[in-house]
């Protein structure tokens, strides 16, 4: 599998906070569904996932810089 890279600004809304910040993102083919990883994304943010309901619950942490 082939990926292409690139910079883009990230954004991130429950409707009522909102955040944004730059990240590397990767595009490859024969993905059906986007899947967010670790850099440029989970390392921002403490998660709880709740499984059983098809939920995560993110909360900003002390390495988010972003506005």
């Amino acid at each position: 599998m082939i990926a292409r890279f690139v910079q883009l600004p990230l954004r991130n809304s429950d409707g009522l906070e909102f955040r944004e910040w730059s990240a590397w993102v990767g595009f490859a083919s024969g993905l059906r569904r986007s899947v967010p990883g670790f850099g440029g994304f989970l390392q921002f943010f403490s998660a709880t996932f709740h499984g059983d309901i098809e939920r995560v619950d993110l909360e900003i942490n002390s390495l988010y810089s972003g506005s």
